[in-house]
């Protein structure tokens, strides 16, 4: 059975971990630079490295290079891609399932079954001028500092560039982040996505600088990666931050269910979740509600029949790519 769920609002106040989303100066964004050139081989992945933050943050910055303000969270554009806009590859390689990180609670605290989930959250980004939001969530990995998304939201794909002023808001919920807003430091996704938009390889990585002294990983806990499983899944749990109508992206959902194969290479759930959602974690063998395992990110929805929102599950080299972030 199939279920759409709005988590009930927190019974903790979001005080001293949280932060309130208030008005802040603006300063100009700043383009990033490609660190190396995508190559041939759809398997392979390039990456693209922020530039320097700041030496000291603008006053009263929601983040460290003080672009960001509640006007521009509250009105950024929904991330969205049609199910059919391109067929995907028929094939990927694949090899025996696998594990390549383990869920970690936040330092300090024991796991948590919070409604509003610490370890996911919404992703904001600039493109072509205008501000976007997609969905995603941390992973454990040895540098305490990863989040998986979908690779179109950090990069735009055939014919288009990097994103650029990327940052990572966990556990939002009503303008507010229970760990404030993280600045990016390294995208990574496929060359397929980048040279050719293909939906098979729409997964990235972004690892994160720290914030107040503090590793992404340690603040909000981390989840762990599920490598070659299969596209039917039962018990798979689907979060994201839909932002239209009927949803404002201001309150995070999930669905529950079974996935099953989809065309040549996608998972697929029946679930409402619309643009926003992008990115959002497909996590198998929860813990809690809290914490679990990765093995595919939401990248796009069907347009018409069913709701069915499609990913493509990871595979090797998918942990290639995850094993080069650091």
């Amino acid at each position: 059975m199939r279920h759409f769920v709005l988590p009930g609002k927190r019974s903790l106040q979001l005080t001293v971990a949280g932060l309130l989303f208030a008005a802040a100066a603006t300063s100009q964004a700043v383009a990033a630079t490609p660190t190396d050139t995508p190559a041939a081989n759809a398997g392979a992945s390039s990456s693209v490295t922020a530039p320097a933050l700041p030496s000291k943050a603008p006053a009263g910055a929601l983040e460290a290079t003080g672009y960001w303000t509640a006007e521009k969270l509250r009105t950024a554009i929904p991330a969205d891609l049609p199910g059919d806009a391109k067929a995907p590859a028929a094939q990927r390689p694949t090899g025996p399932p696998s594990v390549a990180s383990h869920p970690v609670a936040p330092q300090g605290r024991a796991p948590l079954n919070d409604p509003v989930p610490t370890t996911a959250g919404k992703i904001f980004f600039t493109k072509n001028g205008a501000n976007y939001v997609c969905s995603g969530a941390a992973v454990n990995n040895n540098y305490k500092n990863l989040i998986v998304t979908a690779g179109h939201c950090v990069h735009g794909g055939q014919g288009a560039g990097w994103h650029a002023n990327i940052v990572f808001a966990p556990s939002y919920y009503n303008g507010q982040s229970g760990a404030g807003l993280w600045n990016w430091n390294t995208a990574r996704t496929f060359n397929a996505w980048i040279n050719n938009s293909n939906f098979s390889y729409d997964q990235a990585f972004v690892s994160f600088q720290q914030r107040n002294g503090r590793n992404l990983i340690d603040a909000v806990g981390g989840n762990g990666l599920a490598i070659n499983n299969s596209r039917d899944q039962g018990n798979t749990r689907i979060w994201g931050w839909p932002a239209e109508a009927p949803f404002n992206g201001e309150v995070p959902y999930y669905c529950d269910g079974g996935t099953y194969a989809y065309g040549s290479t996608d998972a697929a759930l029946g679930c409402n979740m619309n643009g926003g959602a992008s990115g959002g974690p497909w996590l198998k063998d929860r813990i809690n509600q809290d914490l679990g395992y990765i093995f595919a990110a939401t990248s796009r929805r069907t347009t018409s029949g069913p709701q069915i929102l499609l990913a493509t599950p990871f595979n090797s080299e998918v942990l290639d790519m995850f094993n080069q972030m650091t």
